[in-house]
């Protein structure tokens, strides 16, 4: 596994991490972050796990690397999971309000990222965003989206411990449960979908068979 008896494990990203945690009074959100940590603490009760979530809606990799010393460093995660980029496509056609990353920007805030997450010695797990076709998320968007999720492959042939290809994961699922059970604009999972993710992500840092 990823993970040793008294780890901190981070769950870093966009709204699908977050999933409206400021409802929530522990903080965990209501989505895969929150099932994957309810899971561990059921599968290793005794391994005295902390976990965050420190997912943020909205954000795109430059708002992470912003943020990176006061939500990642400071907290001298053992596992780190990063999930971003959906955003960095979206707002770039003008759904969200900050405006896209250019794919150089990208990979140089990406890259920062996972140069200063080594460094504290973490290991590292990545997920690549995922999108079905929607009038919400167009596929033409997949012209500025597919660029950036190779470039996250590439990165994390460099410096993932673990990766979840989650676009193939997502679109494979959708052909047995069809994309709107999966996701209702189709970016941000439904409870089926982030079930989904929670159930491969545990899988690949070795929580599950």
């Amino acid at each position: 596994m990823l993970f040793d008896k008294n780890a901190t494990i981070l769950f870093q990203g966009d709204s699908i991490t977050d999933a409206e945690k400021f409802r929530d009074d522990e903080g965990l959100g209501f989505g895969y972050a929150r099932m994957c940590i309810r899971t561990l603490e059921a599968l290793y009760p005794d391994y005295a796990l902390t976990c965050h979530n420190r997912g943020i809606s909205g954000n795109r990799v430059v708002d992470l690397e912003a943020r990176w010393q006061e939500d990642c460093e400071a907290l001298r995660p053992d596992l780190t999971s990063i999930y971003i980029g959906i955003n960095d496509t979206w707002h770039h056609y003008g759904t969200g309000f900050c405006g896209g990353v250019s794919h150089e920007a990208f990979e140089k805030s990406y890259r920062n990222i996972l140069e200063r997450t080594r460094k504290l010695g973490s290991k590292i797990v990545m997920v690549e965003p995922y999108a079905f076709h929607h009038d919400a998320f167009k596929e033409e968007y997949r012209v500025d989206l597919m660029p950036k999720i190779q470039i996250i492959r590439a990165l994390a042939r460099e410096y993932a411990d673990a990766y979840l290809p989650l676009d193939g994961i997502m679109n494979a699922a959708a052909v047995t449960y069809g994309a709107e059970a999966l996701s209702a604009d189709g970016v941000h999972p439904t409870p089926l979908g982030h079930r989904i993710i929670a159930k491969n992500w545990l899988r690949v840092v070795g929580a599950l068979d």
